[in-house]
């Protein structure tokens, strides 16, 4: 089954103060491993939106996938720095009835992210239905 939306991590944002450091530490081999390791490790972050749930998979080396199950949401709010806004990435905040335990920080393109989570939001209010995030 394929997703209906998928969010991905932006590498600035997630690792973009390392990258830097290791930029100009660039005639040590270590650090350039550091970067290109940190690099395909947020490339390899999704986090998939179907309609009944929200499935996180990220890792390299060691593989995590984590499913919640689409619940309440109240809100949905985005932080972007400067750069952020320069390199269209941000912290996606999701208020939820309970906790939110998804990585949703420095998300590539995170107004779509809020727009289809507002549509989510939407549907499930026209539904007459509480919409809720639960692991």
């Amino acid at each position: 089954m394929q997703p209906n939306y998928v969010a991905r991590k932006s590498v600035a944002g997630e690792c973009g103060g390392k990258i830097f450091l290791c930029a100009l530490l660039f005639w040590l081999v270590i650090p350039i491993f550091i970067m290109i390791y940190q690099i395909v490790k947020t490339k390899k972050f999704r986090l998939e939106f179907y309609d009944t749930r929200i499935v996180m998979r990220r890792g390299v080396f060691n593989t995590e996938e984590r499913s919640s199950i689409l619940t309440t949401v109240v809100g949905v709010r985005i932080n972007q720095s400067f750069g952020g806004k320069l390199f269209n990435y941000g912290d996606v905040i999701i208020d939820v009835i309970g906790h939110w335990d998804v990585d949703t920080t420095a998300i590539k393109e995170p107004n779509e992210l809020k727009d289809y989570i507002e549509s989510l939001m939407k549907k499930q209010d026209a539904a007459g239905l509480q919409q809720f995030i639960v692991n």
